[in-house]
């Protein structure tokens, strides 16, 4: 696998962009340099074939086989479907949230106990998503090896909660190398690069260091 050519490929369809200049605002607050939208994927099919294919590529590096593939609802759930089924594997999702209505599950599809579970994952931030998915599913009593994620940033946080959890995770491209390109581009410079930089290590005090709040 090759990280440059994964974060080229990101780069190329516009699902990773940076902007130290007018920043994106998240959801929880975070104001950052970088924003990703790895659903640009299901729609580029040469792009989606080299994903899926890095994603079986790193699969079949592991020490073991999973029995099961798993996926977080929803931007997730396109390359566990995919990757089960170049596998010939059962799949599964996880829910942000409890249904509610029918038989509520947070888990979609069959487990069985002992069952080795791999997820495969779009966009890892602070991991508190797919590590709580990670949560629903030990609870039928089967092994989850790890998450094989397209992207990371390389949070702190993100760290801290896979190391607290004891649980492997590999990335296809992260934050710097997306930096790296966009220099060797001539797309970043080496000023706004260390602008981005400092985002990483504090994302929730960057925005008001840079004026942005």
């Amino acid at each position: 696998m090759n990280r440059k050519t994964i974060a080229e490929l990101l780069l190329d369809i516009k699902a990773v962009t940076i902007n130290v200049e007018a920043p994106y605002h998240y959801s929880s607050g975070i104001i950052s340099p970088i924003y990703c939208d790895n659903r640009l994927i299901i729609s580029c099919l040469e792009e989606r074939k080299v994903i899926v294919d890095t994603f079986l590529e790193i699969i079949d590096s592991l020490d073991a086989s999973p029995d099961v593939i798993a996926g977080t609802a929803t931007a997730a759930i396109p390359f566990a479907a995919w990757v089960s089924s170049r596998l010939d594997l059962p799949m599964v999702y996880a829910r942000s949230g409890q249904k509610g209505y029918g038989k509520e599950h947070r888990v979609e599809g069959t487990l069985s106990a002992g069952q080795k579970v791999l997820f495969t994952e779009d966009l890892v931030t602070t991991g508190g998503g797919v590590l709580k998915a990670v949560e629903d599913v030990i609870k039928f009593d089967v092994d989850v090896m790890g998450v094989v994620t397209i992207f990371e940033y390389g949070l702190p946080a993100a760290t801290e909660g896979f190391g607290k959890a004891g649980l492997p995770k590999w990335s296809m491209a992260d934050f710097v190398t997306v930096l790296d390109v966009m220099t060797e581009r001539g797309e970043l410079s080496d000023d706004d690069r260390e602008i981005a930089m400092d985002w990483q290590s504090d994302p929730r005090g960057w925005g008001g260091k840079m004026g942005f709040e």
